[in-house]
């Protein structure tokens, strides 16, 4: 695999040349390789609607999950708790994973159940309580979809899915052990059978031999 340095010096120069080859004004390389670096860096347009509030907001996010600083805030004000009003800033890997599963999706609306809570009956340890969790769905995708294609691409993750309540728990969790559970009548139920299906490796495809020969 070549370093996203390398496949850039190589792309500037093909774009290089043939800039100079149709049109009357050569393009300088440093000009290019801007246009090049800001294709490869373009954020993710991502919509969001609020369940609770029945808000939609169009946000950019960065494939690592960074923002710029009004999105930043943007981004606080429509995460916060909901009990207690109070903001915390979600975790730039967790930002990440959504924008990715947006992209995934055609850029469908993420309509979002919950994410930041800081009330009192929230556990210490809880990942929404950290800013690290987001409940939420894609109306029109099936949400096991959703489930196994974040749960076998991520690391370092917690995917919990909520058959009844119509909705997908996802958290980031670096330094601990994956976790998946289905939540069924009050109840977590973890190492469920799709977690494992869902990593399990593709079977290898067996080609039959050509007889040569009578």
């Amino acid at each position: 695999m070549l370093p996203a340095l390398l496949k850039l010096r190589i792309a500037t120069s093909m774009m290089a040349s043939w800039s100079a080859s149709t049109s009357p004004v050569p393009v300088p390389a440093q000009t290019v390789a801007v246009l090049v670096a800001g294709h490869m860096v373009e954020p993710l347009d991502v919509t969001l609607y609020d369940e609770n509030m029945h808000v939609t907001s169009e946000v950019a996010i960065e494939r690592d999950g960074s923002t710029d600083d009004e999105t930043a805030v943007e981004l606080k004000r429509l995460f916060r708790c909901r009990r207690t009003g109070r903001e915390r800033a979600v975790a730039k890997k967790t930002l990440a994973m959504l924008a990715d599963v947006s992209e995934h999706y055609d850029g469908r609306k993420i309509e979002f159940v919950s994410a930041v809570r800081l009330g009192s009956d929230e556990g210490w340890e809880s990942p929404h309580r950290a800013g690290r969790a987001i409940d939420f769905r894609i109306r029109g995708v099936s949400l096991t979809m959703i489930r196994d294609y974040v749960w076998k691409k991520y690391a370092d993750v917690g995917v919990g899915w909520y058959p009844s309540e119509q909705f997908l728990h996802i958290d980031t969790r670096p330094g601990l052990h994956d976790t998946a559970w289905t939540f069924s009548k009050g109840v977590n139920f973890y190492h469920p059978w799709w977690a494992e299906l869902a990593r399990m490796p593709p079977k290898p495809v067996v080609v039959p031999k050509l007889r040569t020969g009578v």
